[in-house]
């Protein structure tokens, strides 16, 4: 067969298990590949002058994640709000709902597999909470899209002209744009050329506040917040800054501690490290804080510095873009230059020996917190939305398509006009859609499938997740002759050509799989748990290699950690960014495994 194996052994100690971090990498580096490869969209056609809508408006919000972050916590503090105004509000992610954060609004966790705009059905607005996610959502045509700008690389890095092209792309496709300060409208402004309207970040007076217990430490302790892979949070000056202070105060008999917060697991950690926690216990940290410590090379807004003011707290920060948006130099804050740890040091040292000096700063912060109100500011936020929806409509249909739906049935009865409204909305040639045939025994395969032309648009494909169903094998499958041997029981043969399409590179990912069932009903389990190892090494992020791992295993007698490999598939999905796939995978495994829902 000229198949090349990769050694294992069965008797491996221990559950198999998949690797998830490194499958929901793998997920997430396919998504940008599939989004960056989007055409660009004609103009927004919004309407300005129109009077806001007046009622509820349906809001959903497309969250790029959920683990404890400053960006994800005013996302998410933004839906609270707006659905306590009687709105119906959806946050949409990829990841799990939030245990860190009491989320209010209604929930939807897509798996990686479907782009989260694809879940959005009817909306009033689309709030994209992240560039890349603009382009795939615009090219919906259901609503229009408002994109919330937290600020990022793509606005204060140097970048290369690829990144900044896709980048760019992404942001003028949205209908409108908001964002947490003037600075950063400013950088849209100069660098891609995007108005933006101002919406700046609030604070949640219910955590971050001066009454309340503080945290208890043995010594005065600095407080830091940010993890140290984001190199742009400066936690190596941080470093620097804490042992030159420490090492001085020392010498004066005088301990200093450093509580470090961080979403994840430090790289290096140094001091107390305190691991994403809950809101009460964060604000308690800040509470108890001698001075709250922002090193940043760039910001867009630095709300921690905000909240350590609304806490009662001295800051002294870095002059990083967001922070000078409210931040006064001896007003409400001490400041120095981005990397200048020697100044950072001196201002410390001044908070901790300078009582007076750290109760004005404390009053000048609590001040100035006092002013960034959620009631002001959601208002803004409602407005904008209210002025957003009433001046969208969606984009008629050109002329020049035609759609060949001939045999297909969709799953959702809306699908055909959802159909439309994407086609009415991208400015690519054609369309395909997913959609399933029959495989084998409790077994639809999908592909996708062109349903709809426009020869003289763009060149190009545009991607529906409208799921359709097919009777037949697809008359262009490539190895449509295995997959008639398989079906017929003619499994030699049916192994014979799928190792040859598995031998070509543009169909490997795909026959694959079919090598790996080819193999199971010969009985050869050993080789096909040799080849599927390979696999999902190979392609993570695909849930069929997960699906045939899990089996494999079980089928050779090895330990399967059935939960976990429940937990992966429901979050990767339908392997959609691939050639083929199985549908419904949530479903397989769980039936492979006898894993009840």
């Amino acid at each position: 067969m000229g198949l090349r194996l990769k050694s294992f052994s069965p008797s491996v100690a221990g559950a198999l298990c998949p690797d998830l971090p490194a499958a929901v990498t793998a997920a997430r580096r396919r998504e940008f590949e599939s989004r960056r490869a989007l055409p660009a969209l004609a103009p927004s056609t919004l309407s300005f002058g129109i009077s806001g809508r007046s009622g509820y408006l349906r809001i959903a919000y497309l969250a790029p994640r959920t683990d404890v972050g400053g960006g994800a916590r005013i996302l998410f503090e933004h839906a609270n709000r707006l659905a306590v105004r009687g709105h119906r509000v959806t946050v949409v992610s990829h990841f799990p709902r939030p245990d860190w954060f009491d989320l209010r609004a209604d929930f939807t966790q897509v798996p990686f597999g479907v782009d989260l705009s694809a879940y959005v059905e009817e909306a009033d607005v689309v709030v994209g909470g992240y560039w890349d996610q603009l382009l795939a959502a615009r090219a919906l045509g259901t609503a229009p899209v408002v994109h919330f700008e937290q600020g990022d690389f793509h606005l204060f890095e140097k970048i290369d002209r690829d990144i900044f092209d896709i980048a760019a792309r992404n942001l003028s496709a949205a209908d409108a744009t908001i964002t947490v300060s003037g600075t950063v409208a400013e950088v849209l402004r100069d660098r891609y050329n995007i108005p933006a309207a101002v919406v700046h970040n609030a604070v949640d007076r219910a955590v971050f506040t001066p009454a309340g217990p503080p945290a208890t430490a043995d010594h005065p302790y600095l407080l830091f917040v940010g993890w140290d892979g984001n190199a742009f949070k400066g936690m190596d000056e941080m470093r620097r800054v804490y042992r030159k202070l420490s090492a001085e105060l020392a010498m004066l008999g005088r301990p200093l501690d450093l509580i470090w917060v961080t979403p994840r697991p430090p790289l290096d950690p140094i001091g107390r490290v305190v691991v994403a926690p809950d809101q009460p216990t964060l604000g308690a940290l800040f509470r108890g804080a001698a001075a709250y410590v922002c090193c940043s090379r760039y910001e867009s807004f630095s709300l921690p510095c905000l909240e350590a003011m609304a806490s009662g707290t001295p800051v002294v920060a870095t002059r990083n873009t967001g922070v000078l948006e409210y931040a006064r130099d001896g007003d409400n804050a001490l400041l120095a230059d981005v990397g200048d740890v020697d100044t950072l040091t001196a201002q410390l040292r001044r908070v901790l020996d300078e009582p007076g000096l750290s109760e004005h700063l404390r009053a000048g912060g609590l001040a100035t917190a006092a002013g960034y109100s959620w009631d002001v500011i959601v208002g803004r936020l409602e407005d904008t939305y209210r002025t957003t929806a009433a001046g969208w409509s969606p984009p008629p249909l050109p002329p020049g398509w035609t759609f060949d739906l001939t045999g297909l049935h969709f799953t959702d009865p809306t699908s055909e006009q959802r159909l439309r409204r994407q086609a009415a909305a991208t400015t690519a040639g054609a369309i395909a859609v997913p959609v399933s045939f029959p495989a084998f025994e409790g077994h639809r395969a999908v592909r996708w499938q062109i349903v709809a032309r426009r020869p003289e648009a763009t060149p190009g494909v545009a991607r529906a997740y409208l799921p359709a169903a097919a009777d037949r094998l697809p008359e262009d499958l490539p190895y449509r002759t295995a997959m008639e041997h398989f079906a017929a029981g003619r499994i030699e043969a049916a192994l014979n050509d799928f190792t040859a399409a598995f031998q070509r590179p543009a169909t490997r990912t795909a026959a694959g799989r079919w090598v790996v069932l080819s193999l199971l009903e010969l009985g050869r389990d050993v080789e096909a748990a040799e080849l599927v190892s390979g696999a999902v090494r190979e392609y993570p992020d695909h849930s069929d290699y997960q699906y045939l791992q899990a089996v494999v295993g079980k089928l050779t007698g090895r330990r399967v950690d059935t939960d976990a490999y429940v937990t992966a598939i429901d979050m990767l999905g339908p392997a959609t960014t691939h050639d083929e796939w199985f549908d419904d995978p949530a479903t397989l495994i769980r039936r492979a495994l006898h894993h009840g829902r």
